[in-house]
């Protein structure tokens, strides 16, 4: 049983005189009570109302515009590590999204696995840390480096603990040594793991199915080093990986309940090759303060300990009117590949805004919130649709006009 502790003082006593903060009260303690959590103890709030969101002149400029167009107003990430990032990016003619979401992937492996995002109290829906992304591209476009760079401090941190390898088949041992830890998975070969995942006529699908109950969060069996069965009741797997397109479009042409759902289970970004090439240079390290930035904020997250968060009460509107336009846009959209890509959005930005308020909170060095502010889905919502733009983009580019 987790316990988590609720705001008391000004807040309350705002709350108490207000009937609808009654009622949100009492369906948080609800939905938490769902998912094995007791609301007890009361601590000071932070400055300010915790269960409002402060609103400043950007987001005012931005409140007319699209769900996906509000987070226009801040920084996707951190501003001290958007700048440099930005800039390395541009410099190798790379789209920050992938260096953005090889952080965040880097990030979800760091947070402790029993952490969860509760988006909507009324319904208990909640998210885990738990992030799939692919970068795909040419051998020689970067994404070699992209990757390994990000994920150096975590390579080191690992290799601390006494793990050497990041591959897939080192998650069973790390689960069943560290049940309370999260892991990454970081392949340079992301087509090898997939078709060695993928749905096959010998085990029926038996190893895909595994993985996707990995991607879920949920409780899974597991094998030790000694070849006994473990169950882990919140495990916790993040995957970073680069593949080439023609063998993606191998894989992803494969026509099958199994591969839609690997297909919706990962974010893809498209990395293409530098306009002056060259086979025989490799792209500069990342700044070495950079580096060290990294690493700090990785040490934090990794320490931190594991709560139960819950949006916002101004972020869990805006979450219910998001999913009802996202239904709508799978509702007209005829490519099924394309449609199942729109179906995991909502998902997929609840994850993403999980990672960003740990993130967030870890590199100003601060205790994390229990209340994500709106702000931080509304940045998960517009990163998310770029991310669905690369998808888009890749579908298209690998398949044309054909359907799936």
């Amino acid at each position: 049983m987790v316990t988590v502790a609720a705001f008391a003082g000004d807040a309350v006593t705002r709350l108490i005189c207000s009937c609808f903060g009654l009622i949100y009260m009492w369906e948080l303690e609800h939905s938490l009570r769902q998912h094995g959590i007791e609301m007890g103890g009361w601590v000071l709030p932070p400055p300010g109302d915790p269960w409002c969101d402060s609103v400043d002149e950007c987001d005012e400029e931005y409140a007319g515009a699209p769900i996906e167009d509000r987070g226009a107003a801040h920084a996707f990430l951190p501003y001290d590590l958007e700048v440099p990032i930005e800039r390395i990016a541009e410099s190798m003619e790379h789209p920050v999204e992938a260096y953005q979401l090889t952080l965040l992937c880097a990030v979800a492996s760091l947070i402790p696995n029993q952490t969860r995002l509760v988006v909507d109290s009324f319904l208990g829906t909640d998210a885990p840390p738990i992030l799939w992304g692919g970068l795909v591209g040419e051998p020689g476009c970067g994404t070699y480096h992209i990757i390994h760079d990000l994920t150096r401090p975590i390579t080191v941190l690992r290799a601390l603990e006494g793990f050497f390898s990041q591959q897939p088949d080192a998650v069973e041992r790390f689960l069943s040594q560290q049940p309370d830890r999260s892991f990454l998975v970081v392949q340079d070969d992301l087509a090898s793991f997939l078709w060695d995942i993928g749905p096959s006529q010998s085990d029926k699908g038996a190893k895909c199915i595994q993985w996707l109950k990995l991607h879920s969060g949920n409780g899974a069996m597991v094998r030790s080093g000694a070849g006994e069965r473990v169950f882990v009741q919140h495990p916790s797997v993040s995957i970073i990986g680069r593949i080439w397109p023609p063998t993606f479009r191998g894989f992803f042409q494969r026509d099958d309940l199994l591969t839609d759902l690997l297909w919706k289970s990962f974010v893809w970004v498209r990395v293409h090759l530098m306009s002056n090439f060259n086979t025989c240079a490799d792209p500069p390290p990342i700044p070495s303060y950079l580096y060290g930035l990294l690493k700090e904020t990785y040490s934090r997250i990794r320490s931190s300990q594991p709560i139960q968060h819950v949006l916002s009460r101004v972020g869990q509107q805006y979450w219910r009117e998001w999913c009802m336009e996202v239904r709508e846009v799978v509702s007209r959209e005829t490519d099924r590949r394309i449609r199942f890509s729109l179906s995991g959005m909502p998902e997929q930005a609840a994850r993403v805004t999980l990672v960003l308020h740990r993130l967030d909170e870890a590199f100003i060095d601060r205790q994390p919130s229990l209340v994500v502010p709106a702000d931080t889905l509304l940045r998960a919502i517009g990163f998310v649709y770029r991310l669905q733009k690369h998808a888009a983009h890749i579908r298209n580019e690998l398949w044309g006009t054909r359907r799936l």
